[in-house]
């Protein structure tokens, strides 16, 4: 592996992180002992976030590779 190849793997860590303390979140929501209202609609916002954020993530995961591709193909070329 060089130094090209580990760029996606820190991006899908950051996400799982993320989609873990989401779902800490919503546990936390569930249970009723601080479960309001307010809290319960800032959990469905960061939801709605980290959807939109994984997108552009997955995007830019496109783009990078592709943009790997071209440079090593000129490289090697």
């Amino acid at each position: 592996m060089d130094r090209f190849d580990d760029h996606m793997p820190r991006t899908r860590i950051a996400m799982q992180a993320m989609e873990k303390a989401l779902a800490r979140l919503e546990g936390v929501t569930a249970k009723g002992t601080h479960g309001d209202l307010f809290l319960e609609q800032e959990v469905k916002a960061l939801r709605a976030d980290y959807a939109r954020l994984d997108e552009t993530a997955a995007e830019v995961e496109e783009r990078l590779d592709g943009a790997i591709l071209r440079i090593r193909s000129v490289l090697e070329g």
